[in-house]
């Protein structure tokens, strides 16, 4: 927020006022004093968009706006955005955006929860005049795993594909059967393949370790099967 204030000379008027802007509005206090009287004022602005996922609340809109979605990624900073940020459902209003130009969208990574990790931080959208653009991003909820897979005697080979539940992206293993895979949930099937025969398909029963709430990442091994 910003503050002001100042009196006269005399000491007998003044005035002091704070401005604040949020993610869901503007809000501004002031007081003024003059001779035997005083007087407190306030003041509130913002806006609301209705969409086809529900009702979003921002700050005041312009002509050209853009909707960030990002369900599951709730209080995140928008970048070079002042007092914005993703609500409880993970979205939020850019109120005002420039037309039928690249618009750059970058959520701050360093703002989001432990669980959860998003496919891209940045999205660019290009909206007409009086339009509200989407950014859509895409966040795994879950847990954090360096997974070592090995398959019979063997390391699971590099360049396999690794993907789990509705999330077919995928994750490439690395060197010594190694890798990275994010929003998991505690227990459940991996799905791994390097080639179209089935001695080149398996699957991982995995379950996560009970950890506490600060450690960021999981490291355990796993049988390919």
């Amino acid at each position: 927020g910003n503050t002001h204030g100042g009196n006269t000379s005399s000491g007998t008027s003044g005035y002091s006022s704070l401005n604040y802007r949020g993610a869901y509005g503007n809000t501004n206090v002031g007081y003024s004093r003059s001779g035997d009287s005083s007087q407190i004022y306030y003041g509130m602005s913002g806006g609301i968009i209705a969409h086809a996922d529900g009702i979003t609340f921002g700050q005041p809109l312009g002509d050209t706006m853009v909707l960030v979605k990002a369900p599951g990624a709730d209080n995140v900073k928008i970048e070079n955005q002042t007092g914005i940020h993703t609500d409880w459902r993970g979205y939020a209003i850019l109120p005002f955006a420039t037309e039928y130009r690249e618009n750059r969208v970058s959520l701050n990574a360093n703002s989001l929860a432990d669980n959860v990790e998003l496919d891209e931080t940045v999205v660019t959208v290009i909206p007409t005049h009086g339009a509200i653009a989407r950014a859509t991003f895409n966040a795994q909820i879950g847990g954090k795993v360096l997974m070592t897979l090995k398959y019979g005697n063997k390391s699971v080979p590099f360049g396999a594909i690794v993907t789990h539940g509705e999330n077919k992206n995928g994750s490439i293993v690395a060197e010594n059967g190694q890798v990275y895979l994010t929003g998991l949930p505690q227990s459940g099937k991996l799905q791994v393949s390097w080639g179209n025969d089935k001695n080149s398909n398996c699957i991982v029963d995995y379950k996560l370790p009970e950890v506490s709430p600060g450690t960021l990442l999981n490291q355990q091994t796993a049988i390919c099967r």
